[in-house]
């Protein structure tokens, strides 16, 4: 137990402190978390690489249940993997590469973690994560252990029916790959995301989601915010659906960021932009 600025544990590099932040070692420590919680009426949210995430610069109440102790990793030669929630997402797909599976396109260039790629069925042009994906073991609400199977976990565009869950382990099941051309693959992948993304910067990744039959990014562009700056906040010159902290930016800088960048897509397009970000705040 600890009292932690999140700002060192997001991909953005901003946020305020938790009240408390633990690191279950397993999945039965997780559970007592969340119990402890239930009893006593504390709200928690689970924290893996903070890749998705904007932290309020007051920070959170509560408990943030860090993910990245949970990294047990096994991977079967027919293609059944089961991985810990606080595995890097590099490491899941180094790992089955090295087994001889493939079918992982989708999380190249995610800086995540097994849980929370599941959480919020990362993908992309590429694929999504939740298309792999066997069953998903969480703790729901009350701090029970439960296993959930792909259908149940409802899979959509960046959501999943796992939210109100602590998602500790996931299933996958793979394809049998000719290794050589699959990290062929992954490398183009990663060298086409490197030119069109500021994989390089601080970020949360993707801002907002992709409307229905647009594209967030090139409305942005459109309307002329391609390095509109508020502070220390940034959108990326690279692609304009980032935000990328250039140095000293506070969570105050990027949300009046947002908020001009989806002021400015409206006047010009008529569309509203959704955050995609997950954004904690304080209350």
């Amino acid at each position: 137990m600890m009292l932690a600025a999140l700002s060192g544990w997001t991909t953005l590099g901003v946020g305020g402190p938790a009240d408390e932040m633990v690191f279950p070692e397993t999945v039965d420590d997780a559970a007592a978390v969340v119990r402890r919680c239930a009893a006593s009426g504390l709200p928690w949210r689970a924290l893996g690489k903070g890749s998705n995430l904007l932290v309020d610069d007051a920070g959170v109440r509560g408990v943030v249940i860090n993910t990245q102790r949970l990294r047990d990793i096994s991977v079967a030669p027919d293609g059944r993997v089961r991985a810990g929630a606080g595995v890097a997402t590099s490491v899941l797909m180094r790992r089955t590469m090295d087994g001889g599976l493939g079918g992982l396109e989708c999380l190249v260039g995610y800086p995540a973690t097994v849980g929370g790629a599941a959480r919020m069925n990362a993908g992309g042009r590429w694929g999504e994560t939740g298309a792999r994906i066997e069953d998903v073991v969480a703790i729901d609400a009350a701090g029970e252990i439960v296993t959930v199977s792909a259908a149940d976990c409802a899979f959509g565009y960046r959501h999943s029916a796992l939210g109100r869950m602590l998602v500790v382990e996931v299933g996958f099941r793979l394809p049998q790959v000719d290794v050589a051309a699959y990290r062929l693959r992954i490398s183009e992948i990663h060298r086409e995301k490197a030119a069109a993304q500021p994989l390089k910067e601080p970020s949360a990744g993707c801002v907002f989601r992709n409307p229905v039959g647009a594209s967030a990014g090139r409305l942005i562009d459109q309307a002329g915010l391609k390095g509109r700056a508020v502070g220390g906040a940034m959108v990326s010159n690279v692609h304009g659906n980032f935000i990328v902290n250039r140095g000293g930016a506070a969570a105050t800088d990027v949300l009046r960021l947002i908020d001009t960048m989806r002021e400015a897509v409206l006047r010009s397009s008529g569309i509203e932009l959704r955050t995609e970000v997950e954004i904690w705040r304080r209350g």
